[in-house]
């Protein structure tokens, strides 16, 4: 009978991925810095129009407002989608923002 440790050995597999994403996060950390500012200012906006019960004052109103599906909205606000030059300027139109300047 195999040891249940040395079983457990030949059927695992080592994780790198954990590795792998850290390393990117430090690759790409300039534009994850900037995906944090955008947002922010994004749900900034959202909070400032559920205040004065203006429009949009939700991810789910925006996502509909852009055509986009609540999840990609909420890709965006944390951080997680790489916008194009064409989603900030439609989000900026929107929002009535400035999210960058060049």
């Amino acid at each position: 009978m195999i040891p249940v440790a040395e079983l457990l050995n030949t059927i695992a597999q080592p994780d790198a991925t954990w590795q792998i994403k850290a390393e990117q996060r430090q690759g790409n950390k300039k534009s994850l810095i900037f995906s944090a500012k955008i947002a922010f200012k994004i749900l900034d906006k959202l909070r400032q129009n559920r205040l004065a019960g203006k429009q949009p004052s939700s991810q789910k109103a925006l996502a509909e407002l852009l055509g986009m599906k609540p999840q990609q909205v909420n890709k965006i606000v944390k951080g997680h989608e790489n916008l194009t030059l064409e989603t900030i300027v439609r989000l900026e139109e929107m929002l009535g923002i400035q999210l960058i300047s060049v």
